[in-house]
């Protein structure tokens, strides 16, 4: 495949290895496994010490020796004519590029033609227009649930049996229609067939499993067996890649949405991590010391002792805090956090933020965090609107995010709690060989930013959840999310989940149109629980939007109340309304009718502003007389 410029913290999320990637002249690649990200052109293995990034507390979770960032590409031939002195380093680094889907068609005859991964051109020599003209990419792919891709099988579709033996030339014809019924896959031996039903696929049943899509059922003749997903993984590098894989496979435009959804975590920096208390974590992992372990004992005193007296030399002379800290990261990597008992939050996740919640309350001055009080609810003077709901506002004047991709979803995503054992495992699809030693790591991204971070008062949020129309109305929207396999526990989850992060979305509508930020460079970090409820809205943006300073000014009290009093009162109004609000209360909308009162003209943001995709969004639960908490 020719060379694609990307950026860097795109290969970490929307281009990560087995995602597509579309060139400006139209052809379509996939971006290699991990395996082989920093090998230069003479195929050596680089070293990769100077793109490490640290961060513990999201190593220790994923339990990975390091991070890397993804090589920058630096030309070898421009250092020629340099001095030995000003000549770079892992020059001529490539992030490997397979040409998918291998079939094209010729333009002029429809003759199908079949590529191999490495092609570089798409220029081809047609036997029927007997001269080399340039082929189109099949505008379809195969995927599954499990995160397998492969080219739909034209041969087979056209036969009706996923075991034929024909080898004669096929056909894409495009007869006169707008829909699937108006392509038709030829085969010289006479067989042919529309594609009609192809990408065809019913939701979830009640049960949470998936229905057989069109494209199994219909693959063979009637009557014979049901086809299932061959399990290709072509992003390993070779056709022959394959898992025994039982899924009802489906076709989708390969431009679409849906062929990869990236699964990252990330985590906010936080004073006092060091390069110190990184290492000892990778030590204290390598020796297999664990929270399990660590809870024999007792004390402080006694932890530090097990974890001191078979430590290297190189460790002896390194400070109590360091090793206390170090300690800290190992019990807060299995559910406990040695400063603030125990957490029983299965959700990797929500134990990150749980520490990140904590230090957001407070002022910092740290390199990577600085924090300023603006506004608390205890020396509230004078009196802005909707005051009484809230009890803090921080303004985050610089802060630096860690995005680390775990894996991906394809079809579907968001169907897996993010456990730690669910995070770890989506490493086996990042890798061909995820257990070589070499190959311990997972792609990270580093970005900085600037944000807005406050709180809602407790007691107000309780109140309300009490209330005898609020408990009836949400009861019913629970019933509709337990319907769904989803990563969202129906039994824990509040209205104030809910209501919180659909008030989020309102407030970055109405600050991108004052802070002169994009809405899609604006995002949310939500900190909801039994136990508090607070919302960080930032910029994290490592390219085009830095740290410019308009969001953190919006921050100031006499800004971001009026800010949020005209966010709620245009929540009031949908143009899709009276629909939007009423499709909302009574069957819900949006994917699996995970939302209410939520929809494009409303409330939904860009993909890359929302953690939760655009779910669990409902402006009933802000505005309505009856329900709304700010009524």
């Amino acid at each position: 495949m020719k060379d694609l410029p990307l950026r860097r913290g795109q290969l970490v999320t929307t281009f990560g290895p087995g995602s597509l990637v579309i060139s400006p002249d139209g052809e379509t690649a996939m971006v290699g496994a991990l395996d082989k990200w920093y090998y230069n052109n003479q195929g050596e293995r680089i070293d990769d010490h100077q793109y490490e990034i640290q961060e513990p507390r999201l190593k220790s979770m994923l339990r990975v020796q390091k991070f890397l960032a993804p090589p920058d590409y630096r030309a070898g031939y421009a250092m020629k004519n340099v001095s030995s002195a000003m000549k770079q380093d892992n020059t001529d680094i490539f992030i490997p590029l397979l040409r998918f889907p291998l079939w094209h068609y010729c333009p002029s005859c429809r003759t199908m033609h079949k590529a191999s991964l490495s092609e570089r051109t798409n220029r081809y020599y047609c036997n029927e227009c007997d001269k080399t003209i340039s082929m189109n990419q099949v505008p379809f792919v195969m995927v599954c649930n499990e995160g397998h891709i492969s080219d739909f099988p034209w041969r087979e579709w056209a036969h009706q049996n996923e075991h034929t033996k024909c080898e004669g030339e096929l056909k894409l014809i495009s007869t006169p229609g707008a829909t699937l019924d108006s392509l038709e896959v030829r085969c010289s031996c006479g067989k042919k067939r529309s594609l009609r039903g192809i990408t065809t696929r019913k939701d979830a049943t009640e049960t949470g499993e998936e229905s057989i899509s069109e494209l199994s059922k219909r693959m063979n003749q009637v009557g014979e067996s049901i086809y299932t997903c061959p399990g290709h993984r072509p992003w390993f590098g070779s056709e022959n890649s394959t898992a025994s894989c039982s899924q009802s496979p489906v076709a989708v435009l390969k431009n679409s949405l849906n062929v990869y959804y990236p699964k990252t975590i990330s985590a906010i920096y936080l004073p006092g991590e060091n390069k110190e208390a990184e290492e000892l974590v990778d030590y204290l992992i390598k020796s297999r010391v664990t929270a399990t372990r660590l809870s024999g004992y007792s004390s402080l005193d006694d932890k530090l002792h097990y974890v001191m007296s078979d430590a290297p030399v190189e460790f002896k002379s390194v400070e109590r805090p360091i090793w206390e800290l170090a300690i800290a990261y190992i019990e807060n990597d299995f559910n406990t956090d040695s400063n603030h008992g125990e957490d029983k939050s299965d959700d990797a996740n929500e134990r990150l933020k749980k520490v990140e919640y904590e230090k957001l309350l407070e002022n910092q001055d740290s390199k990577h965090l600085k924090i300023r009080q603006e506004w608390n609810s205890e020396n509230a003077h004078p009196y802005y609107p909707f005051a009484e709901k809230f009890t803090l506002i921080n303004r985050v004047t610089k802060l630096k995010e860690t995005i680390v991709l775990t894996g991906f979803d394809r079809l579907t995503t968001g169907t897996e709690n993010m456990t730690q054992e669910n995070l770890i495992n989506g490493k086996e699809l990042l890798f061909n060989k995820s257990e070589v030693p070499q190959n311990d790591w997972l792609p990270a991204h580093e970005v900085y930013g600037e944000g807005i971070f406050f709180t809602l008062s407790l007691s107000e949020l309780k109140k309300w959840e009490n209330k005898d129309e609020v408990k009836k109305y949400f009861e019913k929207y629970k019933k509709r999310l337990s319907r769904h396999k989803t990563r969202f526990d129906s039994e824990t989850l509040l209205p104030r989940n809910v209501m919180l992060h659909t008030l989020t979305h309102l407030i970055i509508d109405e600050l991108a149109l004052t802070c002169g930020y994009n809405s899609s460079s604006i995002r949310e970090r939500l900190y909801i629980s039994d136990e508090y409820a607070g919302v960080l809205i930032y910029t994290s943006s490592g390219d085009i939007d830095g740290t410019f300073g308009g969001l953190v000014r919006m921050g100031r009290k006499e800004y971001l109340f009026p800010i949020i009093e005209k966010a709620i009162e245009k929540a009031r109004w949908c143009s899709s309304d009276p629909v939007c609000t009423e499709i909302g209360r009574s069957s819900g909308q949006g994917i699996n009718q995970l939302n209410g009162a939520a929809c494009h003209n409303c409330s939904y943001l860009p993909e890359t502003s929302c953690e939760m995709g655009n779910l669990l969004l409902d402006r009933s639960l802000l505005i309505d007389f009856q329900l709304g908490y700010f009524n």
